[in-house]
């Protein structure tokens, strides 16, 4: 337990001081004078229409969870999991994404509301395949990338790299499970020999888990091609989205940036921030606005306002779901005190 507090604290630590020189380099070589005169210039019109933008590309990821959801429930025109609830539940995920070290923070307040209305394993279920479409579509556009542009070559190994790491976990996992799916059976069947297992209680819970986890996922196999495309299209929405909300910023600053070049460069910055080597992305975001950007003529100090502004637009929809978080709580709170008198 202490050894994996250490490595929890050392990656903590590794993240902060990657974030905090990457901020000193910028903080150093910017020209923040120019900077702040360009963001108190740009256009409020352009920056509103990104902050509406910004709500329509969380809609579709929304619309692509509750897909999911209703294939994993017995009622898919179920009441209680409404458009409107998994809305809630999403800004709730997007609030402590911002206010979390990590993104994971976020998935897990999601989990837990969701796991009220169908269940926990189900709950997660959902959640992951919704951020596994997400990734998929995000690394498909990066590696289409890679072989059109020259400026994104050099990030082929690194790229290539997570892409089979992930490949590779989710075969291996796959293969995990249907063993321990294995092991269950021959257990029921031999219950004496179960007894004398060394394989402790928790142990046999979590694999329990897994494979009711497993047996979840695998009801996605029987929808139609048609669901699986409207999927896929969702997913693609969601990233063509955010080049959207980035070409209006860049427009709000008077700079037009071309549409395909806006997707690439704005998927391969999200891919980049997605590794977990900083906080929440800090410092390298704007790096990577900065030298990507530099590629098509845009002045560094007009990348890092769009990335700032990007940033600050994403925190304020955020602080939506902080209120919903605490009319969550509110109503828990209420429930249990019900339950107590």
């Amino acid at each position: 337990m202490q050894n994996s507090r250490r490595a929890d604290v050392v990656k903590l630590t590794v993240r902060f001081l990657i974030s905090a020189g990457l901020m000193i380099w910028l903080i150093s070589g910017i020209e923040w004078n120019l900077a702040l005169r360009l963001m108190k210039e740009g256009s409020l019109f352009y920056f509103f229409i990104a902050f509406i933008a910004i709500q329509l590309t969380v809609a579709t990821s929304i619309w692509k969870w509750q897909l999911l959801i209703s294939k994993s429930t017995t009622n898919p025109f179920n009441q209680s999991i409404s458009l409107w609830k998994l809305g809630r539940y999403y800004y709730i995920g997007l609030f402590f994404n911002n206010f979390l070290p990590g993104s994971v923070g976020g998935d897990v307040m999601r989990i837990m509301h969701l796991s009220k209305d169908i269940g926990m394993v189900k709950a997660t279920t959902s959640v992951a395949f919704e951020r596994l479409t997400s990734g998929v579509a995000l690394t498909a556009i990066v590696v289409f990338a890679t072989l059109f542009m020259d400026s994104v070559r050099p990030f082929m190994l690194p790229i290539y790299t997570v892409a089979s790491g992930l490949t590779l976990l989710f075969v291996l996992l796959n293969l995990w499970v249907k063993k321990q799916a294995k092991i269950g059976d021959f257990e029921k069947s031999n219950p004496e020999r179960s007894q004398k297992s060394n394989i402790t209680m928790w142990i046999n819970k979590m694999n329990q888990a897994l494979v009711k986890l497993r047996e979840t996922a695998a009801e996605y196999r029987e929808k139609s091609k048609s669901w699986w495309v409207v999927i896929a299209v969702l997913s693609l929405l969601f990233q063509i989205g955010l080049a959207w909300i980035n070409q209006l910023l860049f427009l709000g600053f008077g700079i037009e940036v071309g549409w395909l070049d806006l997707i690439v460069m704005i998927s391969l910055i999200s891919f980049i921030t997605m590794l977990p080597v900083s906080l929440n992305g800090i410092g390298v975001r704007e790096a990577s606005y900065i030298f990507f950007f530099k590629e098509l003529g845009v002045p560094d100090e007009i990348s890092v306002a769009v990335s700032l502004f990007f940033l600050l637009l994403v925190t304020v929809s955020s602080l939506f779901g902080g209120l919903f978080w605490l009319v969550e709580r509110g109503k828990s709170s209420e429930a249990i005190g019900q339950q107590t008198n």
